[in-house]
């Protein structure tokens, strides 16, 4: 197993997209979540998979995770929602991070969580890092679960709209589900 760590810096939304991917189901706890409005920095540790490391993205045979550190600069606002900074041990998972144009700042940048959670950072720029450190290990939680879980959410959504089609066809009120 290679412990090449990852050391990157996002200037656009491009290389954001990068750090986005890597980041990807990365797991963390709101007690791992910081904003220094003082400095205008914004960081937050996580548990992020080493997919990089894997010859298939979605393999989850001996995929391993590490410690990373994800830091924005120049912040000017934070705002969040589905987040409860009373419960330090509230765990969330990173989907993704999104940008689009601001109304306070130049930029939004959106930290998108699973669930109903998500952060906001206002700046005039993007100026990120990304910093694996620790040792990697191999999952804990592999985010193959994830993906059964999903594809059996669509399964069962794909046919309840059959029955629902179905229903609607031969002239059967539809059920409540």
């Amino acid at each position: 197993m290679s412990d090449r760590k990852i050391k990157l810096r996002a200037n656009d939304a491009e290389d954001l997209a990068v750090i986005a991917a890597l980041l990807q189901d990365a797991r963390t706890h709101v007690r791992e979540m910081v904003f220094q409005a003082e400095d205008g920095r914004f960081m937050a540790a996580f548990r992020r998979y080493r997919r990089e490391a894997q010859a298939e993205w979605t393999d989850c045979d001996n995929l391993t995770e590490c410690d990373t550190v994800l830091v924005f600069e120049k912040i000017k606002q934070v705002r969040y929602r589905g987040l409860d900074p009373e419960d330090p041990d509230q765990k969330v998972q990173l989907l993704t991070i999104a940008t689009s144009p601001g109304k306070d700042a130049a930029t939004n940048i959106e930290l998108v969580m699973a669930g109903t959670a998500d952060i906001r950072l206002a700046s005039d720029v993007i100026e990120c890092r990304l910093d694996d450190f620790g040792t990697p290990q191999p999952a804990e939680e592999p985010p193959c679960d994830h993906f059964a879980e999903q594809e059996a959410l669509l399964e069962r959504r794909e046919e309840r709209e059959e029955r629902v089609h179905a229903e609607a066809a031969d002239g059967t009120p539809p059920r409540s589900t």
